[in-house]
């Protein structure tokens, strides 16, 4: 998750680890362009890959597995991950797994 922001963000990326109601809740955050709608829906699809609203630096040679390998090792220890937008600006992807 942070190879991602790092990928798409303009200057910034950043890591907060919190603790919320017994589960720990790891946010990755960028200031890049955001998610595009449809990787909101299913970004975390495997083989999933939307790069329409956000830019590479890797020349396009992405693989859409990323974001699913993340979302798989959180549901095995009974976790999810979530995408969102930050109103501000920049792409959020929060995993949460219980403690």
């Amino acid at each position: 998750l942070v190879a991602n922001a790092a990928e798409h963000a303009r200057s910034r990326v950043a890591v907060s680890c919190d603790v919320e109601g017994g589960h720990l809740v790891i946010e990755v955050s960028d200031d890049g362009p955001g998610f595009s709608p449809a990787a909101l829906e299913r970004g975390c699809e495997c083989l999933f890959t939307d790069d329409s609203s956000r830019s590479s630096r890797d020349g396009g040679r992405h693989y859409g597995l990323g974001l699913h390998a993340a979302s798989e090792a959180a549901s095995a220890h009974g976790g999810s991950v979530s995408l969102a937008n930050n109103p501000s600006g920049g792409a959020v992807a929060t995993i949460v797994v219980p403690l």
